[in-house]
């Protein structure tokens, strides 16, 4: 049996222009190394498989290479480069800091920078995973670092830049490498199974792509799983059951049924997902994934955001379509607060079907609430009220003269019943402008809104009479006063919803500030949730609480012993 190489280190590039997604940084490297102003130490600092290790590896054979190429490429063919690939060079020398972090691990390397280079010019340390060094550590390797040999070289590279300490930075010139774009990594992956011999399908790569997080080595490590399971030919299918991925049809379907506002469906949906083995954190995941490419479907400038093949490109464009921007933004609002309580919900299912039969409802109308209600019918008697005082008869208006007729000439008539009198109707134009009198001393009586009514408006609806529960959730909030909106910031969704039902806040403002474009927003705030979840909760016994009632009424105390009642001591 052959050797196995996996793909990640039989396709690692050797040179710069093999480098994927860090153009940016082989072209500094390489305008360095043209005009022979190559820094002493390096920092490589970015997330996992992206190419820090690599590009650090290319860098370390060029500066030993005996013929690099006019735009400063490895030749990869003299003897130092031969040694470096095959991992022979004592020239250039890769230190682990995850297992080598001691003091005396970074001794034993200062003492070794002293010597000059058997051959070459430089010797080249790249010292991986620099952050696991300890502080002691760090400071033993911080002259050396500052004022190495001339024949010296350092490159470091971390996935945690935070962790490094500052006299480390400042002592090296660091180069920040981005997340692998997925259309690099589709082309990448493509590439790779024209040279395998492999048939593969556009979606499947992307499916691989977005799962990899911007990371080439994970790709390509799904890429080798894949294969093994499928053969020579990779599937969309096979990525699915490999990778446990909801299958975007879900999420169609999904859409289609609030659409429809099919609760039944969607909530067979639900089921069907999570009997698949999906948790709810990925429905709901994918769900937000999911609306979001659809809003970027809807307009062509920001469809160049989305990233999939032309397939799914088209679908997501056609269902678009039948979404509303309103729509789109007032789901993606309720996935998002769904998604924020999650971990704090114990019913994780009932959650996310909570969820689901809230985007089916949020298109329907809203009912109103009872001060709206009130405020309507008010309305209307005053309306009538005002037409039936312009409608009445006028009693000086004689009666019209019935016609005389001979009495052959008369045909005979039947006898009916008198019609009752109809009342003369009233002038249109003297109606309109007393209900547009009544409209005008209305806004006359509002006020200007502004920051300082606003506040002394909200602190007289914390001393009015409102109920208990309502003044609580009030108080813990956060009230503040924006351009033509008042927005209010809580810490769950009960509170959330007892000001939303209880205080009728829009009505209230409405009534009483001339502003007429003015809103108001009740929103979760993530931190005040994250502070509210790690509020202790106290509970009282039975004796506890009798106590506390007796401090705020001391009448109590008499009263059990009077009738002999015992306390319930649990």
């Amino acid at each position: 049996m052959s050797e196995f190489v996996v793909s990640a280190r039989k396709y690692r590039p050797l040179r710069w222009a093999d480098v994927i997604g860090q153009e940016h940084v082989a072209t500094t490297l390489k305008n360095a190394l043209a005009k022979g102003q190559i820094a002493h130490a390096f920092l490589f600092c970015g997330p996992r498989g992206v190419g820090k290790t690599t590009c650090a590896r290319i860098l370390a054979r060029v500066l030993n290479c005996t013929q690099p190429s006019a735009d400063w490429e490895p030749c990869n063919a003299c003897p130092s480069c031969l040694a470096s690939m095959e991992n022979a060079s004592f020239n250039i020398f890769e230190l682990d800091a995850a297992s080598n972090n001691s003091v005396d691990d970074i001794r034993e390397l200062v003492d070794q920078v002293r010597y000059q280079p058997q051959a070459g010019k430089y010797k080249v340390y790249i010292v991986d995973e620099v952050h696991m060094l300890s502080t002691q550590a760090f400071n033993a390797f911080l002259k050396t670092l500052e004022e190495p040999p001339p024949f010296a070289k350092f490159i470091l590279a971390t996935t945690e830049k935070h962790k490094i300490i500052p006299t480390i930075l400042s002592r090296c010139q660091v180069y920040d490498f981005r997340r692998i774009g997925e259309k690099d990594i589709v082309r990448q992956l493509q590439h790779i199974a024209e040279v395998e011999q492999l048939s593969t399908d556009e979606e499947a790569l992307y499916l691989i792509a977005q799962k990899a997080d911007g990371a080439m080595r994970d790709a390509l490590s799904m890429f080798d799983r894949i294969r093994s399971f499928s053969g020579n030919a990779l599937r969309y299918t096979d990525v699915l059951e490999n990778l446990n991925v909801l299958d975007y049809d879900y999420f169609f379907k999904f859409v289609d049924a609030i659409l429809e506002e099919d609760i039944r469906q969607a909530m067979l949906l639900v089921d069907e997902v999570l009997q698949r083995g999906f948790d709810p954190e990925v429905l709901i995941e994918g769900l937000a994934g999911h609306l979001r490419n659809l809003m970027v479907a809807k307009d062509p400038a920001m469809f160049a955001l989305f990233s999939g093949s032309e397939n799914l490109r088209m679908r997501y464009s056609e269902q678009s379509k039948a979404c509303s921007w309103s729509g789109l933004t007032g789901w993606l609002d309720l996935v998002h607060e769904s998604d924020v309580n999650l971990a704090r919900a114990r019913n994780k299912r009932l959650h996310a079907e909570i969820l689901i039969i809230k985007l089916c409802n949020a298109g329907r109308k809203t009912t109103l609430g009872p001060s709206a209600e009130t405020a309507t019918v008010e309305k209307k008697n005053e309306l009538s009220q005002a037409a039936s005082a312009i409608s009445q008869p006028d009693p000086k208006t004689p009666a019209p003269a019935k016609p005389s007729v001979p009495p052959k000439a008369a045909p005979p008539t039947p006898k009916t019943e008198a019609l009752p009198d109809i009342p003369r109707l009233g002038n249109l134009n003297e109606l309109k402008t007393r209900i547009q009198e009544n409209e005008q001393k209305r806004r006359e009586s509002l006020i200007p809104f502004n920051p300082e009514t606003a506040q002394t408006f909200w602190d007289q609806l914390l001393e009015s009479d409102l109920p208990a529960s309502l003044k609580v959730c009030m108080r813990a909030a956060q009230y503040g006063v924006e351009d033509h909106a008042v927005r209010i910031l809580v810490g769950g969704v009960i509170a959330r919803e007892t000001i939303r039902s209880e205080l009728h806040l829009d009505d209230r403002l409405r009534a009483t500030f001339a502003d007429k474009n003015l809103r108001f927003y009740v929103e979760i705030d993530p931190t005040m949730a994250t502070a509210e979840a790690k509020k202790p909760v106290k509970y009282y016994s039975g004796k506890e609480k009798y106590e506390l009632m007796v401090e705020k009424n001391p009448n109590l105390a008499a009263f059990r012993e009077k009738m002999q009642l015992r306390i319930n001591e649990d």
